[in-house]
This record gives C-alpha cells, structure tokens and sequence, in this order.
C-alpha cells in the first residue's frame, strides 16, 4: 500500500498537469508547451516536452551566455545550438537570441544577400562547404568525445597520474581508437575546451597542474 501510495506521488509530482492552475489549464487548450513554461515561471517545476528539467534558471542562463560569447566570436552555428537548447529546456529565447537569431534568418531572406544558409549559420569546427568536410567534423567530434571520456576516467582512476601525455597515453591502450596519439591530442583539446565553457570547471591541464602542486606539497 505505501508502495502503491509513494508511486502515486511520485507520478502526480511529475505530472504537469496536476499543477496547472486556471490560467495555466486555459494556456495548455492553445499549446501544452506554453502551458508548462507558465508553471515553471509561477512554482520553479520545470516541464520540458516529457521530463522535469533539472537545470536552474541560473544554470540555463550560464549555458546561453557560452551560445552568446560563441556568437559574438563569428560562430552563428551557436544560435541554432542555442534555440535547440532553449527548445529542450522549455523556456522562450531570451532576447539576445530573439534579436540575433530573426536577424540572422533576415540576412538570409532578404533579396541579393546569402544564397544558403551555411552562410548565415556556420563555424568553423563544423565545415559546410563540402559534404567530406562536415562529414569528417562530425566524425571527429563523436571520435573526440569517447577520448575525452577515457583520458578523464584514467585521471580519476589514478591519483598518480600527473601529466595530460601519461594520461592520453593510458587511454589509448585501453581502448584503440583508429587515431594516432598526436590528432587524439588535437580531438581532447578540443573537446575539453568545450566542456570547461559550459560547466565552468578547470581544463585537464589546470586540473593536473592543481594535482602536482599538491603531490610537491606533501
């Protein structure tokens, strides 16, 4: 029974629509999107389009200042990676990207200007100018991905390791990855660039450089 009941519970908590008030239940007859945007803003339970969204409002706004920095940069592909974001996240577009994503498409729509819209959304990690090249940005970005996962498992797995080639070094012994050592460096690089943006948290070589302080510490 207490099973039964505690199950109940949980489902109703994660059930948006047992938290709608009046004016929510009248948004949701227009879109259920909307609806559950209306009941994040009024309790803090954000619905994105099936789940609960875990991320503060602090933490979203956090990501898009990575989009916006990104933009400003040259790198418009960060506006669709941003609208993506905000589409996951269930939350309207704040204005900077209102304001740079309708100006971009403007660019695109308007007589005698851009011809695709690889030139209106572009970057230079993903190349469009050929389908091989942003094949092979696709491929290696996966490929770079499941690199900077192992090397950073081999760190957290041993608290000797001290230096970003050892670390490297390890990862591609346990697991062959069809690269040499030298473009695995250039994909983790890449990768651990990414990462630390987005979640403000040290690069490996800051990480190992804080770790060696600590072993000559001792």
């Amino acid at each position: 029974m207490e099973a039964d009941e505690a199950w109940q519970r949980f489902c109703k908590r994660h059930d948006p629509e047992s938290h709608f008030d009046a004016r929510e239940r009248e948004l949701f007859k227009l879109d259920e999107a909307w609806a559950k945007a209306a009941l994040g803003f009024r309790t803090g339970f954000r619905f994105g389009h099936g789940n609960m969204r875990a991320r503060s409002l602090v933490k979203v706004h956090d990501f898009s200042q990575v989009y916006k920095r990104r933009n400003e940069r040259g790198d418009t592909l960060s506006l669709l990676q941003a609208v993506a974001f905000f589409a996951e996240e269930n939350l309207p577009l704040p204005e900077w990207l209102a304001t740079a994503f309708c100006d971009a498409l403007n660019t695109f729509t308007q007589p005698g200007t851009c011809t695709s819209l690889d030139q209106v959304f572009h970057s230079k990690t993903l190349p469009t100018d050929t389908p091989q090249k942003t094949a092979s940005a696709k491929q290696d970005w996966l490929l770079g991905g499941a690199i900077w996962v192992k090397v950073w498992d081999a760190v957290m797995e041993d608290e000797s390791i001290t230096t970003f080639d050892a670390a490297l070094t390890i990862a591609l012994k346990k697991e062959n990855f069809g690269v040499g050592k030298t473009k695995a460096r250039e994909l983790f690089l890449m990768h651990d660039k990414n990462q630390s943006e987005f979640i403000k948290c040290a690069t490996l070589s800051r990480y190992l450089e804080l770790r060696r302080k600590r072993v000559t510490s001792k």
